[in-house]
Order: C-alpha cells, then structure tokens, then sequence
C-alpha cells in the first residue's frame, strides 16, 4: 500500500509539471529553430556555411 502512495503521488506531482515541461520542448525545439530559420541575417550565415563544407548537402545551395 504504502508503495501505491508514493507511485500516484509521484504521478500526480509529474502531472502538474507535465505540460509546462512539454510546452516547452516544443518551443525549444520546434517553434525556435523555424522562426530563427525566418531572420534574413540567419539564412544568410547558413549558406555561407553551407559554401565553406567540403561535400554538398542536397537541397542546400
């Protein structure tokens, strides 16, 4: 019983933080790199980088 208690309330504890953990790992990983990806200057430096790498990457250049 007492291992019962301590499972829900470490679910219920996660659960609280589920969504802010999440929202934010989206943000992170989804919604930052696209809008950076939307900045002229950002575009700019990644295919002048893509320029200076020794093969070629498809559907870059």
């Amino acid at each position: 019983m007492a291992k019962e208690k301590e499972q829900t309330g470490f679910l219920k504890k996660f659960g609280k933080w589920a969504p802010i953990i999440g929202g934010a790992w989206i943000v992170l990983n989804i919604v930052l790199p696209l809008a950076l990806l939307r900045i002229p200057t950002v575009q700019k430096s990644l295919l002048a980088l893509g320029d200076k790498l020794p093969f070629q990457i498809p559907g870059v250049g």
